[in-house]
């Protein structure tokens, strides 16, 4: 048997070609926006309707309407602005923890303490109860709405004199699909709990060992009992809303923390010192973190692409190349800049561009009930809109 080996070596460099111009043509002659496999995730933003069937002459139609009406659509972003839907990226999705485990802790700042848990108030709630119950802690008021339960008075084996009654709340967290509980205990004479049950509560707890004694119990229960496949329909709307959120201040881009002032800074604090952010200096008097940022992200550096544009891929230096006092003698002249910072001591608006400097002032204003908090550049003027709100959204991923 004889083989033709000229016409096995003819289409030999026929394919060798064709592999050589589809390398020259690159990726793009497959993946671009014009390539055979291109990605359709975006479609659906020219998506319209199509045209009603036609039929043959003679042949009657059957009245029909849309089933299922699509009103129209005015998207906005997180922060409560308008969304242009071409070349939209929608954001990460707000981090949940880790779901395959409930994480139950005891956390503390300063005098306070409570518990914190990766899973929703309606996985909670009826897990509380459950924990009183078991306890023979007698329940004299149950408020879902309020997220408050409040015990009534009981008496210790060891202290024959004091009666003691506690009172619980649940609170959504910092994350979606995370609880804060807190515990206030009240201690009174036997006697006066039986003339006066009904005293009101104290702002903190009267015997912090008590208090400290059912936190611990109530912590250890809801490890053991809570999981991620039991939860209350009473317990959805426990809570309230989640304590840190978008928003705008004076027409800008802004993080919103609902907590204590105290609390608030730390968490802030602590936010501002991860995932590429480096705090070189901060002042909770002036209300002024002073960082560096190098992207970073968890698929990598770069994730935050818009963010790398305005920073260095190189690792950032321990010490800031100026102080905090130093840039805040040389702010920019701007209006946006006077209206920010003019309320802050040692603020000078010279308008000299330090040679060197970099870096970015997060700035946090106590107002009421909540910490708002937006980021500005070395010099004191406001970023583009898309970079403040992913340095925002950094930092709210980091809140704990």
């Amino acid at each position: 048997m004889m083989f033709n080996f000229s016409n096995v070596s003819s289409r030999y460099c026929q394919v060798a070609l064709l592999s050589s111009l589809v390398a020259l043509s690159g990726c793009s002659a497959f993946f671009g926006e014009q390539g055979v496999f291109r990605s359709r995730g975006g479609d659906y933003v020219s998506a319209s309707p199509i045209e009603s069937l036609t039929l043959p002459d003679g042949v009657q139609a059957v009245p029909s309407e849309q089933m299922y009406r699509i009103p129209p659509v005015q998207a906005v972003d997180e922060f409560g602005d308008a969304v242009t839907l071409d070349g939209y990226e929608v954001p990460r999705p707000l981090p949940l923890g880790d779901k395959g485990e409930v994480g139950v802790k005891i956390q503390k700042l300063g005098g306070n303490r409570w518990i914190y848990l990766n899973a929703s108030t309606a996985q909670v709630w009826p897990r509380t109860q459950y924990f009183l119950s078991q306890y023979n802690l007698d329940v004299v008021l149950s408020n879902a709405a309020a997220g408050i339960i409040e015990t009534d008075w009981l008496q210790f084996n060891d202290d024959e004199i004091n009666a003691v009654r506690f009172q619980i709340k649940l609170a959504k967290g910092i994350h979606p699909e995370t609880t804060e509980v807190h515990v206030l205990q009240m201690e009174r004479t036997r006697e006066e709990a039986k003339e006066n049950p009904g005293v009101p509560w104290p702002t903190e707890s009267d015997n912090e060992d008590r208090e400290a004694w059912l936190l611990k119990e109530l912590a250890t229960t809801l490890a053991e009992t809570v999981d991620n496949n039991s939860a209350s329909l009473l317990g959805q709307n426990v809570g309230g809303e989640l304590k840190a959120g978008f928003t705008r201040f004076e027409n800008e881009p802004t993080l919103s923390i609902k907590l204590p002032t105290d609390r608030a800074w730390a968490t802030l604090v602590h936010a501002a010192n991860k995932e590429g952010y480096k705090t070189w200096e901060s002042n909770s008097d002036l209300g002024l973190i002073y960082v560096g940022y190098s992207p970073y992200g968890e698929d990598g550096v770069g994730f935050f692409r818009r963010l790398a544009f305005w920073s260095s891929t190189e690792e950032l230096p321990e010490t800031a190349p100026y102080d905090l006092s130093v840039l805040l003698k040389n702010l920019s002249v701007t209006d946006a800049a006077k209206a920010r910072f003019e309320s802050i001591d040692g603020a000078v608006f010279s308008g000299k561009k330090l040679e060197g400097a970099q870096g970015y002032f997060i700035v946090a204003h106590p107002r009421a009930t909540e910490l708002l908090v937006n980021i500005r550049d070395h010099r004191g003027d406001r970023l583009p809109e898309a970079i403040a709100k992913d340095f925002l959204r950094l930092l709210r991923k980091n809140l704990i």
